[in-house]
């Protein structure tokens, strides 16, 4: 396996959403080296809920665990928020998601409770406040390959504040920043054009003085266009999961109203069929090897 740290001094790295387990075995096959996991995934999919800081530390914990498991090549990158509480809290968070082999954490400066960027009207905590959250977590890191992300939800008060507050992150000990862009001077990100876009990162990956990470980019645009830019890792959190998601809709309602999946899988052939060939992927010749290796139990005599 190699590390994100490796990955990253090879190139640039696209970090596709991987929601559960099976995602992620299905990233891995597809070659992907690293997947990222949200926040707002995670809480959609394991507990049916909006992404409101609904989750505990420990449920997403556990989540991961399960992935990097089930995917053990894949290098993991994990929005932690804010890091679940307080500063033993954050200590904490950084220590566990190291234990159950996250490659990277991201760690958000809003103040709590944190908003999802799509509600608007988020508020973050000063940079002092913020910058001590980076350095306390990369002291929490110790010695482990654990990488820290020092995300920036200050987009609404500006670009300089936006460069300002990443430069002094990294100056705490971030291995990379990652500038929230939803909104910039009143206008939201989306609503931009998409050279208007790219020149936006552009501006931000040249004044900011550490690795940046983006999100997925602008129409027409690719992973390698952000990457000629300067761009470090270019994360594409939800598409995967508005995929799923859409699929089932899709499904669901096809069901509903024929009373069978005969129509639906007439449309859409399946690429892996739920069956043997789903449990192949999944590593069913090593499960099997492994219950073959067992000496067969002889039945048990019982004496009278």
């Amino acid at each position: 396996m190699s590390t994100l740290r490796q990955e990253l001094k090879n190139g640039g790295v696209i970090a596709p959403g991987a929601h559960d387990a099976l995602t992620a075995v299905l990233a891995q096959k597809a070659g992907f080296s690293s997947v990222y996991a949200s926040g707002f995934a995670f809480e959609a999919t394991q507990l049916g809920a909006p992404d409101m800081g609904y989750a505990t530390m420990v449920e997403l914990a556990n989540h991961i665990a399960r992935i990097t498991h089930a995917a053990p090549e894949l290098n993991i990158i994990v929005d932690v928020d804010t890091g679940f509480g307080g500063p033993n809290s954050l200590y904490r968070t950084v220590k566990e998601f190291s234990r159950v082999g996250a490659a990277a954490i991201q760690i958000e400066d809003q103040a709590d409770p944190k908003r999802c960027p799509f509600l608007g009207k988020r508020t973050v905590v000063d940079q002092d406040t913020a910058t001590a959250r980076i350095k306390l977590a990369t002291e929490a890191r110790g010695e482990d390959e654990l990488l820290i992300i020092a995300r920036t939800d200050a987009d609404e008060q500006g670009m300089e504040e936006i460069i300002t507050r990443c430069n002094r992150f990294a100056e705490a000990g971030a291995d990379l920043v990652l500038p929230m862009v939803n909104a910039i001077d009143g206008m939201r990100f989306l609503d931009r054009g998409p050279e208007e876009r790219m020149e936006i990162y552009a501006t931000l990956i040249t004044r900011i003085d550490a690795p940046v990470v983006t999100l997925d980019p602008p129409p027409g645009f690719t992973a390698q266009d952000l990457f000629d830019l300067g761009a470090k890792v270019v994360t594409m959190p939800l598409i995967s999961l508005q995929a799923a998601a859409n699929a089932m809709i899709e499904y669901f309602d096809s069901l509903k109203e024929t009373g069978s999946s005969q129509r639906y899988t007439a449309e859409h052939p399946p690429i892996l069929p739920a069956n043997i060939e789903m449990m192949k992927v999944l590593g069913l010749d090593a499960y099997e090897d492994r219950l073959n290796a067992m000496p067969k139990a002889s039945p048990a005599r019982i004496t009278p």
